[in-house]
């Protein structure tokens, strides 16, 4: 896979710390938003992540003449591959001197959260809820005094991705379109704040909740989750817990708890240039960019952009 590589240009400390702080706040509030509703959809994991961090998206001047801007742009899912896209969200890195394009670089994250151990099947968006639109709001009496009834949901070692499936069509095809494009995809696995987790349903209105994230957001690379799931002798549709996460991470040198946390992936590995695609500067020039960033037709349903700018040599 096209990943390591040598920056273009040494990055300050101080601009590096800022964008991990970013994520690290997109981490934190994703990771807390799943701690406090247990049921809540992947889908709305996705939006917690664009609109957190499109609270900085603006240029921003980190240290002397360095500038960081975050861009955000979600179209929603294209269906393009039957019921899901090869990567939720698309991640785009651009350096820049004094405005002028040195190297881009390419992440795709594929989500995929942790289910508590009472919900036993994969409970998200069904395409009647499309068909039914927003009369869906409008639950009829059954379905409210079902969905209000007290309810204690629990996140354990043993909690699965129950969407995430060994050998399953999108598992295949997450692997096969890698290997056509050359463009790493890695999962982005949504955990509470902390695991072992309760929750109990209906949540208190004014009770203190823990701010710190000890699991949180955590990123694997697929193809070597691929490898691991074989160590493991998982069989055909196979959801993996989290402790193969945590296993698997440990074993491939993915740091621990279960993959890398997300700041660190996105400012120590992808923005350090030690994972994801090298693109050129000319989106018109470069398959990877073209192909991910340049068409509708692109494999993910949203994107974050992240350019630094920094001054002439």
């Amino acid at each position: 896979m096209n990943a390591t590589t040598d920056l273009p240009f040494p990055l300050p400390e101080a601009v590096k710390d800022w964008v991990r702080s970013a994520f690290r706040q997109v981490n934190e509030r994703t990771a807390r938003k799943l701690t406090r509703i247990p049921t809540t959809h992947e889908t709305s994991l996705d939006l917690t992540v664009i609109e957190q961090i499109s609270q900085f998206a603006t240029p921003f001047r980190v240290v002397s003449d360095w500038l960081v801007r975050i861009d955000t742009h979600y179209l929603g899912g294209g269906r393009h591959f039957g019921e899901w896209e090869i990567a939720d969200l698309g991640i785009l890195i651009v350096y820049r001197r004094s405005g002028i394009v040195q190297r881009t670089k390419i992440g795709l994250l594929q989500s995929k959260r942790l289910y508590p151990d009472e919900l036993t099947v994969e409970a998200e968006d069904h395409p009647i809820d499309y068909m039914v639109g927003f009369g869906r709001l409008l639950h009829s009496d059954s379905e409210f005094r079902a969905a209000t009834k007290d309810r204690r949901f629990h996140f354990s070692t043993e909690s699965k991705y129950r969407a995430l499936e060994y050998k399953g069509e999108q598992y295949a095809r997450v692997l096969e379109y890698q290997e056509k494009e050359k463009i790493p995809v890695h999962y982005l696995l949504y955990n509470p704040l902390r695991i072992p987790a309760e929750a109990v349903v209906p949540i208190a209105a004014f009770r203190q909740e823990d701010e710190s994230c000890e699991v949180g957001c955590r990123i694997v690379s697929a193809g070597q989750l691929d490898a691991a799931m074989r160590f493991l002798e998982r069989k055909l549709g196979d959801s993996p817990s989290f402790s193969d996460m945590v296993h698997a991470s440990s074993m491939l040198d993915q740091g621990e708890g279960g993959g890398w946390r997300l700041e660190h992936f996105i400012v120590g590995l992808l923005l350090g240039c030690k994972e994801g695609y090298q693109g050129g500067t000319d989106p018109t020039r470069d398959r990877g960019l073209l192909r991910v960033f340049g068409r509708r037709t692109a494999p993910i349903a949203a994107a974050i952009s992240i350019t630094i700018d920094g001054p002439a040599v």
